[in-house]
C-alpha cells in the first residue's frame, strides 16, 4: 500500500469523481475501467483496472486530503 500517492481524476459534479491515472511505485498507470466505487463516511473508494490489465484499489481520504493505493491480487477486481 502506498500513501500520499499522486492520482489524476476527472472532477465533474464532485471532486475526485473518477480516477483517470495514477503513479504507483514510480510507474504511471492509466485507468481503463472503474470496476466498482463506494463511499464510506469520509473516504471515496475505487476498484480499478488499468490498461495493463492490473487491478488496484484507490482510496481518497477527504479530511486528510490524501490518496492511498493498493495493488490487488489477480482476479480480485471481480469479487
Amino acid at each position: 500500500m502506498e500513501k500520499g500517492a499522486q492520482v489524476e481524476c476527472y472532477s465533474g459534479a464532485r471532486f475526485a469523481e473518477r480516477p483517470v491515472s495514477f503513479h504507483f511505485l514510480g510507474q504511471l498507470y492509466v485507468v481503463e475501467e472503474v470496476v466498482k466505487s463506494w463511499i464510506s463516511p469520509s473516504v471515496l473508494h475505487f476498484r480499478v483496472m488499468t490498461t495493463e490489465g492490473e487491478d488496484f484499489e484507490l482510496a481518497y481520504d477527504k479530511p486528510a486530503d490524501e490518496w492511498t493505493i493498493a495493488q490487488l491480487a489477480a482476479g480480485a477486481a471481480g469479487q
